[in-house]
């Protein structure tokens, strides 16, 4: 396991330290229905797309691997950026969630930097760890 010359092993000790992997996956016009919420804003009622994270029992949302909004590809523990990439997609992320046992970001493209890529139904993609 671990071979030390001159060294002193007994110094030696070891931590184990539980992570999660937890993800969102939402394409606009198609996301679940525990994707939405329903805001009220002035007389009228209007569905908002949300992000939903949530760490297990005792961990809390302590790094955002991976977050685009626009056209990301690939899946949970693999995503990766396309060309249309809104650059505040990570940012969103961090600022609401870091530190936090579960969170929730609205999906509208403000958010996000703006809509890098109009007229395309976009996607988010988000991938956080939990520790």
């Amino acid at each position: 396991m671990f071979e030390e010359w001159g060294g002193e092993p007994e110094g030696i000790s070891l931590a184990k330290r539980s992570t999660t992997r937890v993800c969102a996956d939402i394409v606009e016009g198609q996301p679940s229905l525990k994707s939405w919420h329903m805001a009220t804003s002035g007389k009228s009622n209007s569905l908002q797309l949300k992000a939903h994270l949530r760490c297990p029992a005792e961990l809390k949302i302590s790094d955002i691997q991976f977050a685009s909004y626009g056209l990301p590809q690939g899946t949970c523990g693999n995503y990766h950026e396309s060309s249309c990439h809104a650059h505040k997609s990570n940012d969103a992320f961090e600022k609401n969630c870091i530190g936090q046992q579960s969170c929730s970001v609205n999906v509208v493209p403000e958010i996000f930097g703006g809509d890098p890529c109009p007229n395309t139904s976009k996607k988010l993609a988000v991938e956080a760890m939990c520790s």
